[in-house]
């Protein structure tokens, strides 16, 4: 019992959950970008640090929303070079952050198909 909660709170530690109410209060080292390239990168972290979430993060310890942000992130740029093909392949890849957290057993598809389908509306490089 004792190893389950010590791996509960250092999964919550980790995930940096427990410290962070709102993405507006985040640190700047917690989302790793300070300013996006595009706005709808920004629409979707303010979606992906909503508290309907938090539980959801707590026992994945490689912070999903930090990692898919900054691919992103990067999408917007090869969007903004017109590398669509890059693009597309970037938002693939920010999927599949989540993807893997599924294959690891941090949550199932349904918890995290809200994210997914919010990604894939707000994304402009359209990706299957």
């Amino acid at each position: 019992m004792r190893v389950t909660a010590m791996l509960c709170a250092l999964s919550l530690l980790i995930g940096g959950v427990a410290l962070m109410p709102s993405s507006l209060e985040a640190a700047g080292w917690i989302s790793g970008i300070d300013t996006y390239v595009a706005p709808w990168v920004k629409d979707i972290e303010q979606e992906l640090w909503k508290k309907d979430y938090r539980d959801l993060y707590a026992n994945d310890p490689r912070t999903p929303q930090v990692v898919a942000l900054r691919l992103l992130n990067q999408a917007a740029k090869a969007e903004e070079a017109n590398d669509s093909l890059l693009a597309q392949q970037l938002v693939r890849d920010a999927l599949e952050v989540f993807e893997t957290g599924v294959r690891k057993h941090y949550y199932s598809s349904s918890e995290i198909e809200p994210i997914m389908t919010f990604i894939r509306q707000h994304a402009p490089s359209k990706t299957s």
